[in-house]
């Protein structure tokens, strides 16, 4: 009893922390992309997908998601629609583990699976209403403290978590350069246990920066095309990486691809500042 209480409220609790992929009562575009990118793990997993990600809201909220009909929307505010929709589940998500502590039963399929069609909607108006009048003024010293559990703990140690930045440089997870990123990633690299460790790491520097870096590519589209012009170089170079069949190979040619990219980032550019420097 004492754990059903605890895991809801810390679903609650997770739900007023703001973090790159979930803000203001809701997902983010970070967050719709990441559930995006674990839509068939989704799909494989159903009610583990939960279990999966530590029962976090924002698992909650993209499960609820995949089962609404904006979710194969194709406009060009999907995103916004999306985002919206989420704040909606996700009230509805914190308003069932509220009950759910108080009885102690936890029932894990989402909250849109579980309800009759008419009081869905009906709890959908009348919590848009809400959200649009802003009426409600949610206050955090109400809920008890149980840590702040997120995505962004999620996926540092989650290896396949998104490809953010390549995502929002070529504006869909759909992109060919997304999806070659994707397939070295899940074929090449963690396919062996030193790769598999390496991504671990990878992961924990690059969702402390890359959801800055995606935001600031949707809203500036020239900082969007210094970095499609900047990361085209290391996009090309793990192309060797195709290559690689044995776990020999792949760390070989790993640390041939890890090498070639410092010296085209950071040795090539301080022998020319050098070189600059020297004849003036």
């Amino acid at each position: 009893m004492k754990y059903l209480a605890i895991l809801s409220l810390l679903l609650v609790n997770t739900a007023y922390a703001a973090t790159p992929f979930f803000a203001d009562g809701g997902l983010t575009q970070n967050g719709i992309e990441w559930c995006e990118e674990n839509y068939q793990l989704y799909q494989l997993t159903g009610d583990d997908f939960f279990e999966h990600h530590h029962h976090s809201i924002e698992s909650r909220a993209c499960a609820n998601l995949y089962l609404d009909p904006l979710w194969t929307y194709n406009g060009t505010d999907r995103y916004e629609k999306l985002v919206e929709q989420s704040k909606v589940y996700t009230q509805l998500e914190i308003e069932e583990s509220r009950k759910e502590a108080e009885t102690g039963i936890i029932d894990t399929k989402p909250v849109s699976a579980q309800e009759i069609p008419q009081e869905i909607i009906q709890q959908k108006k009348e919590l848009e209403d809400k959200l649009n009048e802003k009426s409600e003024n949610y206050k955090l010293d109400e809920i008890q403290e149980f840590g702040n559990y997120t995505i962004t703990d999620d996926v540092s140690s989650n290896n396949k978590g998104g490809c953010l930045i390549a995502t929002a440089t070529y504006g869909s997870e759909l992109a060919p350069q997304v999806q070659f990123l994707r397939e070295i990633r899940d074929n090449k690299v963690m396919s062996t246990g030193l790769g598999a460790s390496f991504m671990t790491g990878f992961n924990q520097l690059y969702y402390s920066f890359s959801p800055t870096i995606a935001d600031m590519e949707r809203n500036n589209p020239v900082f969007k095309e210094i970095v499609k012009i900047g990361i085209t170089p290391m996009i090309s170079s793990l192309s060797i990486m195709s290559a690689a069949e044995s776990e020999q190979e792949i760390l070989g040619y790993g640390i041939g691809v890890i090498l070639l990219n410092i010296g085209m980032y950071f040795v090539a550019p301080a022998m020319l500042i050098y070189k600059i420097k020297k004849y003036t």
